[in-house]
């Protein structure tokens, strides 16, 4: 950095010279640069530069706000904003937070560690300066209420007629009141400073830790998302409310000092009280943090089961499934949400009254042993007393939110201390070897997490079946030497241990025993290719320079030449989240793409040949792997036999063993399992055609061919489609919103709380329960009237209506002068003591029961909205999905909803406390004193003023703050899908900059959000404290001509009225900001597209019968604005005929099956089930009639059973029969929990192979007239291949079967070829008559083909 006093070292620093542009992509920002224009010289958030009175004053905000509410008509946009500064930035924090943590381990070991402790050493110096803040703040509190009221009732009490002593306590006033609130607000905005430096350190230690992690899998995914989302939040509170607890024993101390002054040793009755009412808080506040815990454990199941493939889930039908399994999680996390949220408002209930409950028992106690009580003492204790009530008021929030964090410090202590990812050794035993395996054996964990009430569990329960499940996992006893510049071939069957071997050779499976060394730079392409969203240019380059000429040579040699001829902004075009818009054999072969571009010395390549066809194919392993690789190692796993002739060396693997290698031809002269394997490929491949028309099916390949036509890219998935206006932009902007909360958002929460009836019953209890409080006060002065024999009728009824409790004892006092009560005062007393406890009684039962009531209705509310909104995101249509990345969705499901379950509740109970007193006060002044009105109309006119510029700023703010969340969420989601690439790659640095630029973005929304809340609080106070003294200037220029009595309650009501206006107005726009949250659940009830069923037709159970669909005239496109995807297609399939569908990229194979599944809407014509027009048919009962087996196989988190049977319909031994056709029951008996096993989210502990003959179980289980396999078998080896063929046409022989395929030997069974291309269909008929025709499309394809043909 060469600005002067900021730090010297940036090693990840967003920009090296931190000048006016932060550049990056903002998929929030619809992939704006984020623009900053200010007067700063370096475009930072001005605060750790300005001058001392801009600071304590944060008048630095001032332009900021009224910018804001200038522009209050348009979104926040990005260049409306300055960037984080550096003291405040994610990699500052991260390195020091990062050295702190190594310190802490190193010292206490990994098991005494405690990122509790790590949290205070980081905020230790913040923390004592905080102290000395805190300490100087409460003693301005306590000067000017206790001491200073003290001061005021005894010059109105004197006879003295000294004005300008008088003018000087005004003095006085004004420079205590302006002292106090710059106090408060420098003491506030330090806090929120430390919580964001060390929330933005937290994330991003927590993100390294996820790059340095072997594996990112089901409950760990699910936690580092809430970290992320809820819990960083929490820990910043926590930071940010701690000056509370740190004030709080301050305040105690301060109070009981002056209470000893005022009335000796009975003071101790108020500490008493303290002690016990702070005690049970912090007991109750102890069972929340467990009940936190808890409510952790099921909103990480929630998020992770939404965390799923919704194209899959809308195909099988299974939305309602999903959504009862959802909302089945919610209702177990709402119970605990519930129980923690009534215990929270009964403490916040209680708390709050305790400085009333500790000055009646210490008052009345004092007077009952007689002594003696001046109006001076009585106020000055009283108003002692009150300066207790704003602080503990704010400790049961600061309680809770600081056992909270102590539970995210228990997790993230938990991740911090998971096994770290080794690279593996360099140091090979050959210099001629590139990797060298010496008798290793590797074991994958059998736990997914490190819970340890499971790990006892599972090592009760696994001991019977260890050796069985070793077996399963192991990698045994493997030996292998790679020569530089070999082309080794790996083969075997499904689940062999083939992808496990290319894990343990990166490094990624847990190593036992034996050698292993690797040396040079690795690519690895992956079984199931990983993209991210960025442009196709981007995922290539994957971090690498632009090199234009071997760039054009890997789009070249990966087949891709052809695709960005397609594409509406060639390279530049934006890929979807998860490649939701391209194909999979175009994800694999960018995937391969950003291999190659790598110039790496060792190729990892898992099984990148499965997804593309015979010409793509041959192209790929020629062109690519053995030309353009020439002279580089390649480990190439392969179910394509036929390539295996031209590898330097080939592996054959079974059960976790190599068992045969070596050349292929001596291999085959060996005679062995290779030489078994080759035969029956090509007795498969032969048999293919003399079986005729009879039977068989399954497709392995997807839309790959780098042929010149075809539609575009994008309009061969679903409607993730792209427009050439947006020049390739797939994902859509999120709407910040603008303008006030609209009142449409008020209602539907209401009407989710149980509507306004119930929300007028809430109140009328609220205001009962407000009112016992005015009756304890009225009565108590009522009581210390009747005390006094020289207490006069009128006075007492004058003051009878005060609300206040230091009114009360004011005025009460001042008629006081005996100092011994008589008998029957005694009797009197015991009678009002009576009533008065009772009342006290009453005080804590309606407290009680309006926080039970309030925080039912409040918690339901949020769950409705929840179920609602979920319930509309499961009938939206895919192009929702394919524009919204997940991590935008995740954040409104679990930031947003955090909002609605936990804060929103206590701003709401806070706003209704303070709405409701300010009324009472206003009443209760207008009735005793009508010119008090007179002096609140300007308070209140600029109050009105002031808060309509303040709302528009933290309005806008916390929209800002709210849309800034998801590109950070949908980052770390990404990154963790795609944690082998990215440091096979050595990309860390890339995504660790990237990761740390979304939180720096979140850093400045928060700073700003907080930052304009305590600006609006500090003007606040300093005007109010204007209100005050002026009102106490009034009183000493009418010293004499008003009464004592009425000065001490016109300056009790003022006080009063002003503080809690203060309030009113910070909750306000507290909790209008929090309903920001609610109005982004809301778009999702509301304003969200659906699915939409216009149905005449409800088919009985038996639909359909036969299974034959007719395509008439059909045309489809994915939005309204693009070229159709399917152009007058028309064919019709008779009952229980196979089809094959072959075609080129972008033909609109996928487009068909999507239109048939009624995933998008069609332009024109009809498709007919058994003469049913599938249109008129609702859509879940249609997709519930149909069944696909996809070409990425999707498991879901949860047990084998629910895999299989979501909805438990079949018997188990309808499972088991399922099981056993697609060869996988022997592997689930393995397990103890057989069906009940836990499958991970996306199956990630099983091989893609076995995956996809789960997915083939379940077609089996269904059993549906109709059955369309896209790429079914593409990872399952020849020989499983051959069986499961059989299986399908044994299972499936009265089926009709759509057969989406590239590899056309797969289809020649078939009894009609659909070949298609660019949405039309090109040509029909059977195989064998195609093959005739010489002239045909089909035979031209075949001929292509370098597999063994079968004779005619």
């Amino acid at each position: 950095m060469s600005i002067e006093g900021q730090p010297k070292s940036r090693p990840y620093s967003i920009t090296q010279d931190r000048k006016v542009i932060i550049s990056f992509p903002n998929p929030s920002f619809n992939g704006d640069h984020v623009i900053v224009k200010t007067d700063s010289r370096n475009g930072q958030v001005p605060v750790n530069k300005v001058g001392l009175f801009s600071y304590i004053t944060l008048s630095w905000m001032s332009s900021m706000i009224m910018k804001l509410y200038k522009h209050r008509d348009q979104a926040l946009r990005e260049e409306d904003v300055w960037e984080i500064s550096d003291w405040e930035s994610c990699d500052i924090n991260t390195l020091r937070l990062q050295k702190i943590w190594e310190d802490e381990v190193a010292t206490h070991g990994e098991k005494r560690s405690s990122f509790l402790r790590v949290w205070f050493k980081f905020i230790q110096t913040r923390l004592y300066i905080k102290i000395l803040l805190v300490l100087i703040s409460a003693v301005l509190a306590f000067f000017m209420s206790g001491f200073m009221t003290n001061l005021m009732v005894s010059y109105l009490e004197s006879e003295s007629t000294d004005l300008w002593y008088g003018i000087a306590l005004v003095a006085i006033n004004i420079v205590g009141q302006i002292l106090r609130a710059v106090s408060f607000a420098v003491m506030m905005f330090f806090g929120v400073q430390t919580g964001i430096r060390f929330r933005a350190g937290m994330l991003g230690v927590v993100y390294k830790k996820i790059l340095r992690l072997k594996s990112i899998k089901g409950k760990v995914a699910s936690e580092i998302i809430t970290i992320f989302g809820a819990d960083s939040m929490r820990v910043y509170n926590t930071c940010s409310s701690l000056v509370y607890l740190l004030a709080f024993p301050i305040y105690v101390i301060i109070g009981t000092a002056y209470a000893y002054y005022l009335i000796g040793y009975w003071c101790f009755i108020a500490l008493a009280t303290f002690i016990f009412f702070n005690q049970l808080q912090a007991n109750l506040s102890t069972f929340v943090a467990a009940l936190r815990r808890k409510t952790l454990i099921h909103t990480d199941k929630r998020v992770n089961k939404k965390n799923s493939s919704m194209k899959m889930i809308k195909m099988y039908g299974w939305e309602d499934s999903f959504k009862a399994a959802i909302i089945a999680i919610r209702k177990s996390e709402v119970r605990v949400l519930l129980t923690a949220a009534i215990l929270n408002s009964i403490t916040s209930a209680i708390v709050p009254v305790t400085p009333s409950i500790a000055a009646v028992a210490t008052i009345s106690t004092y007077r009952a042993f007689g002594n003696e009580l001046t109006a001076s003492t009585a106020f000055g204790l009283v108003s002692t007393l009150d300066f207790l009530r704003y602080i503990m008021a704010q400790v049961p929030l600061a309680t809770r939110s600081f056992g909270e964090s102590r539970v995210t410090f228990e997790r993230i202590k938990k991740l911090m201390l998971r096994e770290e990812y080794q690279v593996p050794s360099s140091e090979v035993l050959d210099d001629s070897n590139a990797i060298e395996l010496q008798d290793a054996v590797f074991q994958w964990n059998l736990m997914t997490d490190s819970d340890n009430k499971s790990q006892k569990r599972n090592e009760r329960t696994t001991k019977t079946k260890k050796s069985e499940n070793e077996g399963r996992i192991l990698l045994g006893s493997i030996n292998l030497n790679v020569k530089k510049g070999q082309v080794v071939g790996i083969c075997g069957s499904v689940g062999c241990g083939k992808s496990s071997l290319i894990s343990a050779i990166l490094g990624r499976m847990p190593q036992k025993t034996g050698h292993l060394a690797v040396r040079g730079n690795i690519a690895y392409a992956a079984q199931q290719a990983w993209v991210f969203n960025g442009t196709l240019r981007e995922n290539i380059l994957f971090g690498q320079p632009f090199d234009h000429n071997w760039y054009t040579q890997v789009i070249y040699a990966c087949g891709l030449e052809p695709d960005l001829d397609l594409l509406p902004n060639r390279d530049e075009t934006e890929i979807g989240e998860r490649g939701i818009n391209i194909s999979g054999g175009q994800k694999q072969r960018i995937s391969l793409a950003r291999a190659v571009y790598s110039k790496s010395d060792i190729y990892l390549l898992d099984d990148p040949l499965s997804a593309v066809d015979v010409h793509v194919g041959h192209h790929l392993f020629h062109r690519c792997i053995k030309r353009l690789l020439q002279g580089k190692t390649v480990i190439l796993v392969t179910h394509q036999l036929q390539y295996l002739k031209d590898c330097d060396e080939m592996l054959v693997m079974e059960e976790g063993r190599i068992v045969e290698n070596g050349s292929h031809e001596s291999m085959l002269e060996y005679g062995g399992q290779y030489n078994s394997m080759i035969g029956h490929y090509h007795a498969t491949s032969a048999s293919t055609a003399t079986t005729g028309k009879d039977e068989s099916l399954s497709c392995r390949s997807e839309d790959d061919q780098r042929g010149k036509s075809g539609e575009k890219l994008q309009k061969d998935k679903s409607d993730a489609s792209l427009s050439k206006e947006s020049k390739g932009k797939l994902t859509i902007k999120e709407d910040a919103g603008v303008g006030m909360v609209t009142f449409g958002t008020y209602k539907s929460y209401i009407n989710a709380a149980g509507g306004f009836t119930v929300a007028t019953a809430f109140l009328l209890l609220y205001i009962i329960s407000l009112g016992t409080v005015v009756f304890t006060d009225w009565w108590l002065s009522i009581s210390l009237g009747e005390t006094k024999k020289s207490s006069e009728a009128t006075p007492t009824a004058n003051m009878s209506v005060n609300v206040s409790i230091s009114t009360t004892m004011t005025t009460n006092s001042l008629y006081q002068n005996s100092t011994e009560p008589t008998k029957s005062q005694t009797g009197g007393m015991d009678f009002y003591l009576s009533i008065y406890l009772a009342s006290i009684g009453a005080i804590i039962l309606l407290a009680s029961l309006k926080s039970v009531i309030g925080s039912t209705v409040m918690v339901k509310a949020s769950d409705r909205l929840h179920n609602r909104a979920l319930d509309n995101v499961m009938k939206a249509p895919m192009a929702f999905f394919d524009a919204n990345p997940t991590g935008r969705i995740l954040n409104r499901f679990s930031r947003d909803m955090d909002e609605g379950d936990a804060f929103l509740p206590h701003s709401l109970d806070l706003l209704l406390y303070f709405t409701s007193m300010v009324l009472i006060l206003l009443t209760t002044a207008a009735a005793n004193l009508p010119w008090i009105v007179i002096a609140f109309v300007p308070v209140g006119l600029f109050y009105f003023g002031f808060k309509k510029i303040s709302a528009e700023s933290i309005r806008q703010l916390k929209r800002f703050e709210n849309v800034a969340r998801s590109p950070l969420i949908n980052h770390v989601a990404t990154s963790g899908a795609g944690l082998s690439a990215i440091v096979a790659y050595n990309q860390q640095r890339q995504f660790i900059i990237k990761c740390m630029q979304y939180t720096d973005v979140t850093s400045t929304a928060l700073m700003l959000f907080e930052g304009s809340m305590r600006w609006i609080e500090l003007w606040l106070n300093i005007v109010s404290s204007l209100m005050v003294v002026a009102t106490v200037l009034t009183m000493v220029l009418t010293k004499g001509t008003i009464g004592v009595a009425l000065a001490a309650l016109s300056l009790s009501l003022i006080i009063r009225v002003v503080s809690l206006m203060q309030h009113l107005v910070k909750y306000s726009n507290d909790a209008e900001a929090r309903f920001t949250s609610i109005e982004r659940i809301q778009e999702y009830v509301s304003q969200l597209d659906t699915e939409v069923d216009t149905t005449s037709v409800v088919p009985d159970e038996s639909w359909p019968r036969e299974g034959g669909i007719a395509f008439t005239d059909v045309s489809m496109r994915y939005r309204q604005n693009l070229d159709p995807v399917l152009r007058n297609v028309q064919f019709d399939i008779k009952a229980k005929q196979k089809v094959g569908i072959v075609g080129r990229t972008g033909a609109g194979k996928s487009s068909m099956a999507a239109a048939l599944f009624r995933l998008c809407d069609l332009s024109e014509g009809h498709i007919y089930i058994d003469g049913v027009d599938i249109a008129q048919i609702p859509r879940k009962t249609l997709r519930s009639r149909l069944s696909a087996i996809p070409q990425d196989p999707v498991l879901f988190s949860g047990t084998i059973r629910y895999n299989l049977d979501p909805f438990n319909l079949y018997s188990e031994e309808l499972i088991w029969a399922a099981l056993e056709q697609v060869h996988m029951k022997e592997k689930v008996r393995q397990f103890c929990e057989q069906l009940d096993f836990e499958v991970e989210e996306n199956g990630g502990n099983f091989s893609v192979g076995e995956r996809q003959l789960f997915c083939l179980g379940r077609a089996i289980l269904r059993k549906n007239k109709i059955l369309v396999l896209d790429e079914a078998t593409a990872s399952i080896d020849t020989s499983t291949d051959a069986i499961i063929q059989q299986t399908i046409r044994d299972s499936f022989s009265d089926c009709t079967v759509l057969t989406i395929a590239h590899r056309l030997n797969t289809v020649l069974h078939c009894d009609l070829i659909l070949i298609m291309e660019a949405g039309e269909i090109l040509e029909t008929g059977h195989p064998q008559n195609l093959m005739a025709n010489p002239h045909s499309v089909f035979n031209k394809m075949i001929r292509a083909q370098t597999v063994k043909m079968p004779s005619s």
